[in-house]
């Protein structure tokens, strides 16, 4: 059984698999809820930052869009004449090289150590942070707290590790400034659906939908684009490892193609034989696609002989909530020009 049957099936065998593994998911849940307590009360300390600090994050395991929306953040703050830098805790060097592919010349810092990274942004110029999949990382202060949820994966009986991809309770949602439904594959009366459920229970927080939608084909190799419009009608084995690849081979199917899936674990380190077999199986298809956070690892490994790789870049556009986000993401700063005066 994968775990996403486990987490998502509805069959009878998924429903017995999750009800054998929730003892575990109470005991996880029992140590995330003392832990959140012990910061609720002050019992755990709150490191403070000399500079604002926005964390984006989730309460789900991956599939939400925190690389490309911190990326879009990013690019935001660039363009209102800020010096951001982004800090992450880092899996490989795939959302490392991502980020700095989205946003050239923007500081990334990357290590467990969140506090000490936020440290070494501001020491090196930033004026502001975003904290890339801070949500969980409560020692580290911030200013603005956006939690993503993925429209296509949201159901109101998710449980928590190990039994579901919950990281914590969907009560922690009370403690987020922003909540963003992102949207990839579903439709926008589905991802509205979302917005006013979760909306229903936790009325402290603002709203947004943000669209992640294909923007084109891009040559892993050097950068060249190709129209989306070639993928009609053509067959593309598709190979993802992230968190979410269903949404990833929706989005190829609604341009057109004949999809045939290749799946590998989330944040999977491609090795020379992962990609010998990609090849192979590749035989009878036109395109190898990809993501393009798959695409840095497998570029690596891509022997010569093998079809072209093109990935799907993906941009970021709020449908809903843009004066929201953007009034968020100016007052952090009049805030911090209040205090310093």
């Amino acid at each position: 059984m994968t775990v996403d049957e486990l987490w998502y099936g509805r069959s009878a065998r998924a429903q017995l698999a999750r009800a054998v593994v929730t003892p575990l998911s109470w005991l996880y849940g029992a140590v995330v809820a003392t832990r959140n307590a012990l910061y609720d009360r002050g019992a755990l300390r709150v490191h403070p930052a000399s500079i604002p600090i926005i964390s984006v994050g989730n309460v789900t395991v991956g599939g939400t869009g925190k690389t490309p929306f911190s990326a879009y953040l990013v690019g935001e703050l660039i363009s209102a004449g800020h010096r951001p830098a982004v800090v992450m805790r880092g899996y490989g060097d795939d959302e490392l090289h991502l980020h700095r592919r989205m946003n050239p010349g923007v500081a990334v810092i990357t290590g467990a150590d969140r506090v000490t990274g936020i440290r070494a942004a501001a020491a090196g110029g930033a004026d502001v942070v975003v904290l890339d999949d801070g949500f969980q990382h409560r020692r580290a202060s911030r200013d603005l707290d956006v939690v993503l949820v993925s429209a296509e994966s949201w159901r109101n009986d998710l449980r928590l590790l190990p039994a579901g991809p919950l990281r914590e309770s969907l009560r922690s949602l009370d403690r987020a400034d922003v909540i963003v439904v992102t949207q990839k594959s579903a439709t926008n009366e589905q991802a509205g659906d979302v917005m006013r459920a979760i909306g229903a229970e936790h009325r402290g927080a603002g709203f947004a939908i943000a669209t992640l939608q294909p923007d084109a084909l891009v040559r892993a190799s050097d950068g060249q684009t190709m129209a989306l419009d070639e993928l009609r009608g053509a067959r593309v084995l598709a190979v993802a490892g992230i968190g979410d690849p269903a949404s990833f081979f929706a989005q190829l199917r609604i341009l057109g193609a004949d999809v045939t899936e290749l799946r590998f674990r989330d944040h999977h380190d491609y090795i020379a034989s992962d990609a010998a077999r990609i090849v192979s199986e590749s035989r009878g298809h036109k395109y190898v696609v990809t993501t393009e956070k798959d695409a840095v690892k497998l570029t690596r490994v891509w022997p010569a002989n093998g079809l072209e790789l093109w990935y799907l870049s993906q941009a970021v556009r709020l449908t809903e909530g843009y004066s929201l986000v953007a009034s968020a993401l100016a007052n952090l700063f009049k805030r911090a020009t209040s205090i310093a005066e």
